[in-house]
């Protein structure tokens, strides 16, 4: 079963080289947790160049936006789709590489265009055992985390000009033109978000420590407790946002915290 769908899927760690302090100490627990992964690994960098074992680093050059540099990336990847990852999610225990080999398996074998392969939020309808369906005008639909797409899609959806923020808005707003759209029934990739714009999260540097990794304080810093607090807020009002209907969501949002966004890409 796994020769049969391994060619179809590559893991894409989409980084940029202000992150390269992170990449030792990701790639350290990404083989340590899932050593048996059968799927073709690619690294996106701009100038910089690792070699790292059993990863393909993806050299785009200048990073001119985050959606120009995936863009950029997915053009070098032969597979049918990606699942997409963050250099700074770490993972921290064992991965259930059946349970991963399942799932792909019905994305591969259904055409699922996305697959939220941890459900944050949670699928807004009941759709089999596996997913659950993300419903049309539901917040954060295309969301860049731990996520399986089929490639042509995420190529249609991605607008060059934007950041990764910009995109899980108004990306979200055009996977709207798209069926086909899940989130698992429940968390199939353990991770630690070690870092959040650009700081170590607080929660998350004793437990990276406890599993030997000594995070770089050098380059970037720890949050502070007021930053804490108000991270601490935006999960909560994400949750509670998510318990609305789906078709309401998107319009509460605008209503509490506006359209930061200064670039609206066309639908």
């Amino acid at each position: 079963m796994v020769n049969d769908f391994k060619e179809k899927l590559a893991i894409l760690v989409v980084s940029c080289d202000n992150y390269s302090d992170l990449w030792g100490s990701f790639f350290e627990l990404f083989w340590r947790f899932w050593p048996d992964c059968p799927f073709c690994v690619y690294l996106v960098s701009n100038k910089k160049k690792e070699r790292f074992s059993n990863v393909i680093n993806i050299v785009v050059g200048e990073d001119k936006s985050w959606s120009s540099n995936l863009l950029l990336a997915l053009d070098q990847v032969k597979e049918d789709y990606v699942l997409m990852h963050l250099e700074d999610l770490f993972f921290y225990k064992k991965i259930n590489n059946e349970k991963i080999i399942k799932l792909i398996k019905w994305v591969v074998e259904s055409g699922a265009n996305y697959v939220r392969m941890n459900p944050t939020p949670k699928p807004d309808k009941h759709y089999n055992k596996l997913v659950g369906l993300v419903s049309k005008g539901s917040i954060y639909r295309a969301s860049t985390v731990m996520s399986i797409w089929k490639k042509s899609v995420l190529q249609d959806l991605l607008n060059p000009k934007e950041n990764a923020w910009e995109f899980e808005t108004y990306g979200t707003e055009r996977s709207d033109g798209y069926d086909k759209f899940y989130a698992a029934s429940e968390p199939i990739l353990p991770v630690l978000n070690g870092v959040i714009k650009g700081k170590w999260q607080r929660s998350a540097v004793d437990k990276i420590k406890a599993l030997g990794i000594e995070p770089d304080f050098t380059k970037r810093k720890v949050m502070t407790f007021g930053e804490t607090i108000m991270l601490h807020l935006l999960v909560i009002r994400s949750m509670l946002l998510g318990c609305i209907p789906a078709r309401y969501q998107r319009r509460l949002k605008e209503l509490l915290v506006g359209r930061k966004c200064s670039y609206k890409g066309s639908a």
